[in-house]
């Protein structure tokens, strides 16, 4: 679904995609893949490890994750670097704690907002919680794009 999201909307600048780690407890390495793609993200590679661990999710744990950013091309020492000193933690911990406020305990949720005008920050809109049909979450974006700017000019979700 993301592909297809991202070549409609986030290709042509209408959209930006906001991704929020989940890692649930049942999955006993979804933290450590968690921080693998963080860390893959620290060298600009965040979606190809994403990719990547969520087509291999029998090969997660912790020992096959550095095959797993050779395979993508990483700086290996770079990477073996940010896993060991733990550097996404906080960052995974502050998504854990933002989705917990949501009320969302489940992936995948998508949030369907709009960013707040001079600010990083967004306002969510609309959860949409499990994996809908593509044309029922474009339909969702398409119904806020369409909505009128606010006063202060925003309107990007």
């Amino acid at each position: 679904m993301l592909p297809q999201i991202h070549d409609k909307y986030v290709a042509s600048g209408k959209v930006e995609i906001v991704f929020l780690d989940l890692p649930l407890r049942m999955h006993p390495h979804a933290f450590n893949a968690a921080e693998a793609a963080g860390c893959a993200g620290e060298q600009s590679r965040f979606w190809e490890m994403y990719r990547r661990l969520f087509s291999n999710q029998r090969m997660l744990a912790p020992s096959q994750l550095r095959a797993h950013a050779e395979a993508i091309g990483l700086d290996l020492a770079a990477f073996d670097k940010c896993v060991a000193g733990g550097r996404q933690e906080a960052k995974i911990q502050e998504d854990v704690r933002v989705t917990q406020m949501l009320g969302i305990a489940g992936t995948p949720a998508f949030l369907v907002g709009r960013r707040v005008a001079g600010t990083d920050k967004v306002e969510v809109v609309e959860v949409v919680r499990g994996l809908p049909p593509v044309a029922e979450l474009e339909k969702r974006i398409d119904a806020l794009l369409a909505e009128p700017a606010s006063p202060d000019g925003s309107k990007r979700p």
